[in-house]
């Protein structure tokens, strides 16, 4: 199967009644490669090219995809020694749909690993906007909130919002780049 038919196939269906087989080509699969003991994920190919073709063509009625392709990145993080550019490719997307909600799972994302923290760009967790974030930072009880909520007003005053927007057209154009 192509990624874009993949796109196109969970598109045509409503995600959580999409088959499990469907969802297991882009689910995080542990895999030893042969005549070595180093592991790795068997599906990341894949799943790279599905985020390309959903950057292509994003719509608001990707994000429980795209949610579910974060989990996946997160899970593979969790032990990497780098970064990817699926984990960040899959943080810009959820990011552009602009939902405050997603905040903690973008703060998940960025906070995985010593890598994700230094490679997940800031500015993913304000898709919504500075303000609002920070508005629902501050109006919910979640454990991880308050680390979420201070490290994002410290990004703020150190100046590292001033120009999302132009922050997004450069991500775009870097994204569309890496996939030709």
């Amino acid at each position: 199967m192509q990624a874009e038919d993949f796109v196109r196939e969970v598109r045509n269906t409503q995600f959580e009644f999409l088959s499990p087989q469907l969802l297991q080509l882009v689910a995080y699969k542990e895999e030893i490669f042969p005549n070595t003991e180093e592991r790795g994920d068997q599906n990341a190919e894949f799943r790279l090219a599905v985020l390309e073709a959903l950057h292509k063509t994003l719509s608001p009625g990707d994000r429980p995809l795209i949610r579910f392709l974060l989990k996946q990145e997160i899970t593979v993080h969790e032990n990497a020694w780098s970064i990817s550019e699926s984990i960040r490719l899959c943080g810009f997307l959820l990011s552009l749909l602009a939902q405050v909600e997603d905040v903690g799972l973008l703060w998940e994302a960025k906070t995985t690993s010593f890598d994700t923290m230094c490679g997940f760009d800031v500015e993913f967790l304000v898709g919504a906007g500075v303000a609002p974030t920070v508005s629902y930072l501050q109006s919910i009880q979640e454990e991880w909130a308050p680390d979420a909520l201070e490290y994002i007003e410290e990004c703020q005053r150190t100046g590292d919002f001033h120009n999302l927007e132009r922050f997004r057209e450069v991500t775009h154009k870097v994204f569309r780049e890496q996939t030709i």
